[in-house]
This record gives structure tokens, C-alpha cells and sequence, in this order.
């Protein structure tokens, strides 16, 4: 989950030009109006009835998953309920991934129980399932270790979710540099800065960066028909040839870019580009805002309500000019070279093209 983003943050995120060379414009053909081109988001977490949100997504051709997380803090009936009661209204724009409970994984029968839940959640319609990072970097065993996510313990389920063909959406492990002192020219420096429980360096009592990538691996090596999308570039922002390498072992891993657009920005455009163009079907497009005010100790306003709104559309749209863009752009403060993803057809702005189209069109 991203905590929301101030106001004063995405202005900064904008400033955004398209400028093409002229030497290139005779191969480049126009991208489509922003509006006109159906965009779908893999990864939100909107836990109330905002009519603006709603407006939001019809005006700009919008639609998302709605993500429930974590599976460890007792609140997933709650975010199941507000969840569902969404999607009933709004099906098309609020699809659900449902998670887990792992606060009664000691207690006899959980992967029974574990599986019968999951099962009335895809009869409401859950289209996924999604796994955090608390497995790997919070949860222990009787023993006091850590539960790595390959553990025995959660075997039945992915078997289970292989054969009835629901996609695992892993968010497992942190950027790497939670494991790497404190860096102010880093993406994630203000987001460890405030949340030191998840950052790492220091604590060697924690398992390492690889240790969890190789265990999030093992899950795909032991169930080979279990489509796993790996959230935010799978946790590999900072190598895309380790990502380059697994989309190729592995051809039921797919992932998707929320809240790491700007990591990519810091690559070479060119080999973002050849990963793009070689993986169009595997790269799903997400953001990761999240409006939980059930987490809140007080009701936000309607002005609050607004803002999000407004810092949602800033962030959706700096992505385009990142990603459709035909020249330099500003993301972040830094400037960088737009993507426009020619051969891709903007492929990763709409999950119904890539091969898990059970996500939404069942």
C-alpha cells in the first residue's frame, strides 16, 4: 500500500511537456486522446463510496481493481464487505481481489478454512487474490521465524488457486534499498524516513531482499500453472534484467508498475522500452492510491474526499505522459525521456489483452 500523496507532491509530479524531435517525428504515429483509450488500473484500494471517484473513472475512461490488504491486522472482513458492497454497485469499475486471513494459521484445518474463504469470495465475484509483505518480513512461526512466503504452510492454497484459476497478486518483499541506509536521493527515502518498521538496514535478524525474491520464486517453480503477478515490478525496481530474466523462466509471472513508474523513470529509457516491447503481454499498469477510511481515527471531510481525487487524476495523468508520451517529460522532479511504447499499442493500460483475462471479461 502507498500512503496518499500530498497535493503539494503531485504538482511536483507534473510539469509535464511532450516535446518529439523533429527527426523523429515521420516514425511516430499520434497516441490516442487520453480520454478516448479505456485504462485499467490492477491495484487500488478504495474503501468507501465516493461518487467523485466514481466520476473520476467515467470522465477519464477509467476502471480499477479494488485490493484487500493486509491479511494480518483482523480488518479483512471489513475490507471484504465495503469491497463487495462497491463492486455491487459499481461492477465495472470495481472488480475485487480479495486476501487471506494469517492471523489463524496455527490453528488446526487453515488451509481447509483458508480455501473455503477464498471460495465464497470468488462466488461474490473476486476476480484474484492478493498475498503482502507481511509474509516475509512480519509474520512468524511457533518458533519465532520468520514465514517465508513458499512455506509448506501455504501450499494447499496456491494449489488451490492454480486449479481454479485465480491469480496470485504478490506483493512480496520491499525495494531493495529497505535494505540500505537511508538515501534522500532515493524513490523510497521519504516513505522509510516515516515507516521505520519497513525498512531493513541494519536489522540482520530480518530476512534478506534475495532470500524473499527467491522464495516468491520457489512458489512458481512448485506450482508451474499458478498464474502470480508480481506487484510494483515484483519487487526488482531496481534490476530489470533480474526482471527480463523471470518473465522469461516463468511464463505464468506477470507484472505491474503501480507505485513504481518512478523507478522506471531512473532506468535508461531504451531499456525500459526493450523490456516493454519484449513482454508487452506480461507488464500490467496499476498506481496503488489508496482511500481506506477505516483506518482513519476520524471521517474525512468532503474536501479531504476531493483532494484525493484531485492528487489521483495528477498522478494518472503524469503516468500517461510518462508511458504515451512522444518526447521528454518531468516525473518526480527529474526530467526523463517518455516511453511511447510503439509495437505495445499502450498494451499495459488494459489487462483484457494480456493473457489472464479472467480478471474481468469471465
Amino acid at each position: 500500500m502507498t500512503p496518499l500523496l500530498s497535493l503539494r507532491t503531485l504538482a511536483a509530479v507534473l510539469a509535464l511537456t511532450a516535446a518529439l524531435p523533429r527527426a523523429l517525428a515521420a516514425d511516430v504515429a499520434p497516441r490516442p486522446a487520453y480520454e478516448k483509450m479505456l485504462k485499467i488500473d490492477v491495484h487500488s484500494h478504495i474503501f468507501e463510496d465516493v461518487p467523485a471517484i466514481h466520476a473520476l473513472f467515467a470522465r477519464i475512461n477509467d476502471r480499477t481493481i479494488n485490493v484487500c490488504v493486509p491479511g494480518g491486522d483482523g480488518q479483512l472482513a471489513l475490507m471484504d464487505r465495503i469491497a463487495f458492497e462497491l463492486y455491487a454497485k459499481h461492477p465495472q469499475l470495481y472488480p475485487v481481489t480479495t486476501t487471506f486471513d494469517l492471523l489463524t494459521r496455527d490453528e488446526p484445518n487453515y488451509a481447509t478454512r483458508t480455501i473455503a474463504a477464498l471460495d465464497r469470495a470468488f462466488a461474490r465475484g473476486a476476480v484474484a487474490v492478493k498475498i503482502w509483505k507481511e509474509v516475509g518480513i512480519e509474520i512468524k512461526n511457533r518458533d519465532g521465524k520468520f514465514i517465508l512466503p513458499d512455506d509448506p504452510l501455504f501450499d494447499p492454497i496456491y494449489a488451490h488457486l492454480a486449479k481454479v484459476g485465480k491469480p496470485l497478486h504478490a506483493h512480496l518483499a520491499e525495494p531493495i534499498d529497505a535494505w540500505l541506509p537511508l538515501d534522500k536521493d532515493s524513490n523510497h527515502y521519504s516513505y522509510y524516513s516515516t515507516n521505520p518498521q519497513w525498512h531493513l538496514h541494519g536489522k540482520p535478524e530480518y530476512p534478506s531482499h534475495a532470500a524473499i525474491i527467491a522464495a516468491r520464486d520457489n512458489i512458481m517453480k512448485k506450482h508451474p500453472t499458478l498464474v502470480v503477478v508480481g506487484a510494483h515490478l515484483g519487487s526488482l525496481e531496481h534490476d530489470l534484467d533480474g526482471i527480463a530474466d523471470r518473465l522469461a523462466r516463468y511464463p505464468n509471472f506477470s507484472i505491474e508498475v503501480s507505485a513504481r513508474t518512478r523507478n522506471l523513470t531512473r532506468h535508461p529509457a531504451e531499456k525500459v522500452r526493450a523490456l516493454f516491447q519484449k513482454f508487452p503481454d506480461r507488464i500490467l499498469y496499476g498506481v496503488d492510491a489508496g482511500w481506506m477510511p477505516h483506518r482513519r481515527d476520524t471521517p474525512p471531510t468532503t474536501a479531504q474526499r476531493q483532494g484525493h481525487v484531485t492528487s489521483l487524476e495528477l498522478r494518472y495523468r503524469a503516468d500517461w505522459d510518462y508511458y504515451a508520451g512522444q518526447g521528454e517529460t518531468t516525473y518526480n522532479n527529474r526530467t526523463c525521456k517518455s516511453q511511447y511504447l510503439q509495437g505495445s499499442e499502450y498494451q499495459i493500460y488494459d489487462y483484457r489483452k494480456v493473457r489472464i483475462t479472467e480478471w474481468l471479461d469471465r
